[in-house]
């Protein structure tokens, strides 16, 4: 079948695709990777290769190129292929939509699908002209074209009479044919032409200038090699995206002496750039940190600190240790946790008295603007104490303060002091959680520049709650202190006696979105699924979930990993798999169930293969022997007693971060239901897919597809194999296109399903899934 592959960089980083195919040096190929060897394997970095004539174009740091200063290391790269029949065309009948169809000019044309009138099948295009205007057109991109060849473009367009112009076709920056010539009925109409790129941009165009509500319906659209139009062909050219990566060098190289400069380069999935980045902080600090504060501490240093450090990335100072009334008392880093699953210390406030002891306390950079939200989590069992204030050091000691308070009666206090001014308040109407019960609690408090404060605690917010007016100036705080505050002018004091960790401050007029630092931080379980939305959120990435599941998982595993190994706890969990997107700069995970079950995409026969086919009995997939381990849980091990009688004892088993140790038992069963005992296997299936009549359902298939062989030769251990895809390699050029499968047995993926014929047998043809 013809193809041609689509190879575009987006240089400035920004979503702007450039086409560089005409310089990809066929002879080379374009080499792709993605997947795995086996069903044991780990899934590795997708990669392509490939090398393209350098006239000076790909070389970094070359003024007189044309991309530059835009040819960098890690720059965005795509791979594209287009497969067609006869027709090149993408979208050509208009039967569900006008996709891959634009209007162009100065005063562009309005494109619908339409109803009304057709030449195939039920639908076409229908392009309203505008008034006037400098290139109106209805143009469409095409790919896959040969520099030097000669195509021939066609449609049947209906020109409705009463004024509508005439409409030709054309190429731009080529030329255009000739204009129709006849009105009220579907007519054809040609343009020939010499392709001068690998793509071109194929358009409609009146023929003279248009007025507002002027029409012409277009169907029936054909772009195919050859100086005249054949019968028309309905069936369009299929876009499949083969890779989605970055580049990792431009080097520069000369084939045969100076005379012909090339560019090798390789490109790698996301999943390379994610294993690069630096450890995740845990799951708690990633969200108060997506929530991008001005200032934020987690007070996580070790014992011996004396002040805590800002991790918001905007620079503030440290928060330090100073006394805040009388004498004595301490702040001890190190000495205390803060809430359970950050995996942090935190400091223990240990005051002389209510009145007397020590605080932590930052000068930050410059006074609030306006509004603010400050918060953070604390855990104490005595009232009546202040845990955050905010302050200015422009009006001296008997200035501005904000003081949130536990109050005598356990619930939240806010005190505000302007000079002389004091004015006390309370939440418990609203909000009568009782913060002084010895458990960790997320507050935090948005104070707006009109004088409003809206609390929040753990999972709850409430609305304005109390109104300070005046009394409030937002726009003068510049101090943020902890464990307590001495209030120069009246010479009270309160000292808070507990834990404090993660403070947070921000200048913003809307409350944050508390749900996932509380869900983080409150030692609750999370799905598989739901932990990698989470870590997509928190990655700026795209991520695509395959399956369902109800498998939890431990609700904060520790900080320290990088961004590619929590992806990989997930998938560990949940006896899945992650890896690079194909389409797009993104992740997939799947989940376990993708397999169960899964049909056939795919019939091959042994004559559609393209090499040598192999069976396969070794002993590498064998496993009898395995030991689940999970932080702070039990160690959960499995044997098949027959197994190891037959073959001795294979070990296997993991440590992953399971909700519990019924889940790593589950695991491990499952491990020794499907290793004790592997049938025989064919691990490789290659296929010269260009040359098959099922080239674009071969183009389709991706991890975890299931492709059907029949027909296997004698003497094979069956006539006929299910095999998942665990990865692949693929070679494209422009004659012929390789792809071979690394594949495993497709029936260790049969599971039990209540009702589902042939999957409802329990013990005969299905297995108990995990």
């Amino acid at each position: 079948m013809p193809h041609a592959p689509i190879v575009e960089v987006d240089w400035p980083n920004s979503g702007v695709w450039t086409d560089v195919t005409r310089y990809v040096r066929d002879e080379s190929g374009i080499h792709i990777t993605r997947g795995r060897g086996d069903e044991q394997g780990e899934i590795q970095p997708g990669t392509m290769a490939l090398t393209l004539h350098n006239d000076g174009r790909f070389t970094p740091g070359l003024a007189s190129g044309t991309y530059y200063p835009n040819v960098r290391k890690g720059r965005p790269i795509r791979c594209r292929l287009i497969a067609w029949t006869k027709n090149m065309l993408t979208n050509s009948s208009f039967e569900v939509d006008v996709a891959g169809w634009s209007a162009a000019g100065t005063v562009a044309p309005v494109l619908a699908r339409s109803t009304t009138r057709a030449q195939s099948g039920t639908a076409s295009m229908l392009v309203t002209w505008g008034t006037g205007g400098t290139g109106p057109a209805a143009q469409t991109t095409v790919y896959g074209f040969e520099i030097g060849e000669v195509y021939t473009l066609s449609a049947y367009v209906y020109v409705p009479s009463g004024g509508s112009p005439a409409v030709r076709l054309g190429v731009s920056g080529i030329a255009t044919g000739t204009a129709s010539a006849v009105t009220n009925t579907f007519t054809r109409i040609t343009y020939t032409f010499t392709a001068t790129d690998t793509w071109q941009v194929l358009q409609v165009t009146p023929a003279s200038s248009p007025t507002s509500g002027q029409q012409v319906w277009v169907d029936a659209v054909q772009v195919e090699r050859g100086s005249s139009a054949t019968t028309y062909s309905s069936s369009d050219a299929t876009i499949s995206t083969r890779f989605t990566g970055r580049v990792n060098e431009w080097p520069v190289s000369w084939l045969n002496g100076p005379g012909l400069a090339l560019s090798s380069i390789t490109a790698t999935d996301i999943m390379k750039r994610l294993g690069g980045n630096e450890p995740m902080r845990s799951l708690l600090e990633e969200e108060f940190l997506y929530l991008a504060p001005d200032a934020y501490y987690t007070l996580g240093e070790p014992s011996g600190a004396t002040s805590g450090g800002d991790t918001s990335g905007k620079g503030q100072s440290s928060m330090r240790v100073y006394q805040v009334a009388g004498a004595g008392g301490s702040v001890t880093f190190g000495a205390a946790d803060g809430p359970d699953p950050d995996d942090l210390s935190a400091p223990q406030f240990a005051p002389f008295s209510s009145s007397q002891g020590k605080g932590l306390r930052v000068n930050l950079d410059s006074p609030a603007a306006g509004s603010f939200v400050m918060g953070c989590w604390l855990q104490t069992s005595t009232p009546g104490r202040d845990f955050l204030v905010a302050q200015t050091r422009a009006a001296g000691a008997a200035g501005a303060n904000l003081s949130a308070g536990v109050d005598t009666d356990g619930t939240l206090r806010l005190t505000a002091v302007n000079g002389g001014d004091y004015l006390a308040g309370g939440f418990n109407a609203i909000l009568p959680t009782a913060l002084a019960d010895g458990k960790n609690h997320l507050v935090a408090l948005l104070i707006t520049a009109a004088g409003n404060a809206t609390p929040r605690i753990d999972d709850t917010t409430a609305g304005a709650a109390l109104s300070y007016g005046s009394a409030i100036h937002t726009d003068l705080y510049d101090r943020l202190s902890a464990g307590g505050f001495r209030d120069a002018g009246s010479g009270f004091a309160s000292m808070f006696d507990g834990v404090l960790s993660h403070l947070f401050f921000k200048r913003t007029a809307t409350m944050p979105d508390w749900s996932n630092v509380w869900s983080a931080g409150s030692g609750l379980t999370e799905s598989t699924t739901s932990r990698f939305t989470r870590l997509c959120r928190l990655l700026g990435i795209t991520g695509t979930t395959l399956g369902t599941s109800p498998t939890q998982i431990d609700p904060q595993a520790a900080g320290g990993k990088d961004p590619v190994q929590a992806l990989r706890d997930v998938a560990g969990v949940e006896a899945g798999l992650v890896y690079g997107a194909r389409a797009v700069e993104g992740v997939v995970f799947e989940c376990r169930s993708w397999r169960y079950n899964k049909t056939s995409s795919v019939t091959l026969t042994a004559s559609d293969l393209w090499d040598d086919l192999t069976w396969s009995d070794d002993d590498q997939p064998l496993v009898n022997d395995v030991t689940n381990k999970r932080d702070g849980g039990a160690d959960q091990r499995v044997t098949n007693a027959a197994s190891i009688a037959e073959y001795g004892t294979y070990d296997g088993g993991t440590s992953q971060p399971w909700a519990s140790d019924d889940d790593a038992l589950a695991a491990a069963q499952w491990a020794v239901y499907r290793g004790a005992d592997p049938p025989p296997r064919i691990t490789q299936v290659t296929v010269a897919a260009s040359t098959r009549p099922s080239y674009t359902t071969l183009l389709g298939l991706d991890l975890s597809d299931v492709i059907s062989l029949t027909g296997l030769p004698v003497p094979s251990p069956s006539s006929s194999a299910d095999l998942h895809v665990e990865g692949y390699d693929e070679t494209i050029s422009l004659t012929l296109h390789t792809i071979s499968f690394n594949t495993s047995p497709a029936a260790t993926s049969q599971v039990w399903q209540l009702g589902t014929v042939g999957h409802s047998e329990l013990g005969l043809t299905t297995r108990v899934a995990l």
